[in-house]
């Protein structure tokens, strides 16, 4: 039997701690529907292998904790970074892909600079680019437009280099100038956690959000509203995410998928970042209406939008089962900016 949701929220810091250190295949750990009523959440990868030291340090999932009822969700895949790295001339079905003007919510864009640094390096393949999704457009407090997406997208994972590094809309293996359609300008740095990090070592360094922020040129038309064709409502204000509330977003892989938010105030880790592996915490999950995929590589940056148009989140990470998105209100406020 399930419990009020504010007794779990008191019990939520025991829970991730019991829950990770309970078993190293878990990766999630919140607040999710039970019965009538709420419960945790654990989210585990049954398909990871781990080390025998930690394998052997593995104890007995507890079924509750503090009379709070645990559910364990079993996948497959670990929690990963919906980033994409496809050839630019693939063909694709999604007309997020393609290149728009004026700009909108939901396209693809990439960081030409970043891109090719990173080729140079050896780190991506010559006829590669790493892609993500234009979430929405914000407002900085100098009164510049900017577009909002991830610092895994717009600044490659705190690589970024801010007032230089080119975006472009849709992409392309060198820079092009009529793809032009933002400069990075700010991003919230991701912190990196030690290899053996665990809640409750008190060793973990909790991350908030991955976002970025990039001015767009001033020659550049853009509207707040996705395309014409999805016929939705355009994002306008904020909301805060709750347990049941229907969802949709639009990505440049998937493009438009609805969805149901099943947890909250959600701890997510280790996820593989080029600085190392990150946590963060007070996050949200969506699943996808009728076991659809909700999102997947190169969605990263979508905006988490309600059914009336209220942004709740942006759209990070996943494993093929769940999404895991960051509150948009504390991507606002770490980014010192506003919805347009």
């Amino acid at each position: 039997m399930g419990v009020p949701f504010h007794v779990c929220k008191e019990s939520l810091d025991l829970a991730v701690d019991d829950l990770f250190d309970a078993d190293p295949q878990i990766q999630a750990v919140g607040i999710a529907r039970h019965e009538n009523a709420f419960g945790f959440k654990a989210v585990k990868n049954t398909a990871k292998i781990v080390a025998n030291a930690a394998a052997s340090h593995a104890k007995r999932i507890p079924k509750t904790i503090k009379k709070v009822p645990v559910v364990i969700d079993s996948v497959t895949s670990d929690i990963e970074p919906h980033l994409m790295t496809p050839h630019p001339l693939a063909a694709s079905f999604i007309p997020e892909q393609q290149q728009h003007r004026p700009l909108a919510c939901g396209l693809q864009v990439q960081n030409v600079d970043d891109d090719d640094r990173q080729r140079q390096a050896g780190a991506l393949g010559q006829n590669l680019i790493i892609i993500g999704t234009l979430g929405c457009f914000v407002r900085r407090v100098s009164g510049q437009v900017a577009v909002l997406s991830n610092n895994h997208v717009l600044a490659g994972e705190n690589r970024g280099q801010k007032g230089t590094d080119r975006i472009l809309q849709p992409g392309n293996l060198t820079f092009a100038a009529n793809q032009h359609i933002a400069t990075l300008t700010d991003f919230v740095v991701l912190q990196p956690s030690p290899a053996n990090a665990r809640p409750a070592k008190g060793n973990v360094v909790y991350n908030s959000v991955d976002a970025a922020v990039a001015d767009v040129e001033q020659s550049i038309p853009f509207t707040q509203a996705f395309l014409p064709t999805r016929s939705l409502p355009g994002p306008h204000g904020t909301a805060s995410p709750k347990v049941g509330d229907r969802v949709f977003k639009v990505g440049r892989t998937t493009g438009l998928t609805h969805g149901t938010i099943t947890a909250v105030g959600i701890v997510v880790g280790p996820i593989a970042y080029d600085p190392g592996n990150c946590w963060f915490n007070q996050q949200f999950e969506i699943v996808g209406d009728n076991g659809i995929l909700f999102s997947d590589h190169g969605d990263s940056g979508s905006v988490i939008v309600s059914t009336t148009g209220e942004v709740i989140g942006l759209l990070y990470a996943g494993n093929g089962t769940q999404t895991y998105a960051c509150p948009i209100d504390k991507v606002l406020i770490d980014l010192n900016c506003s919805l347009v």
